[in-house]
């Protein structure tokens, strides 16, 4: 038989206006094509929750940097070999001591100096609009 002329062989062949991956048949999503602009109320708070933020914002920034400080710096110096506490497990003793495993910890200390700038810079105080 004809693939022209058999009915199954005609239902498989793509045509311009069966083509599914135009998208020109696909309904049109909801919020994609046309935002619709929205009216974002302000939220109010108060003095107090802004302050206490705040506060919080750079205890959290001060911890962060100075665990930070202290994790990049430790495990270069004395007390991080001749620790008291290790002298009663060898094999933790020269695993703490490998070179590999001081500049894991360092790299640690300087990842949470960096979240603790990343968060000052980008703290925005509550219910504020954000500029996008």
């Amino acid at each position: 038989m004809d693939p022209a002329t058999d009915p199954t062989e005609r239902s498989r062949q793509v045509t311009p206006e069966a083509n599914v991956f135009r998208g020109d048949n696909l309904p049109p999503v909801a919020g994609k094509l046309d935002p619709a602009p929205s009216a974002e109320p302000r939220i109010k708070v108060s003095r107090t929750t802004i302050w206490l933020h705040r506060l919080s914002l750079v205890i959290f920034v001060i911890f962060c940097i100075e665990l930070g400080m202290l994790l990049s710096v430790l495990p270069w110096t004395r007390v991080w070999t001749d620790n008291s506490l290790l002298a009663a497990r060898p094999a933790w003793r020269a695993f703490l001591q490998d070179n590999f495993v001081r500049g894991v910890i360092t790299g640690l200390g300087l990842i949470d100096i960096w979240i603790g700038v990343w968060e000052t810079v980008h703290y925005r105080d509550p219910g504020k609009k954000k500029n996008l």
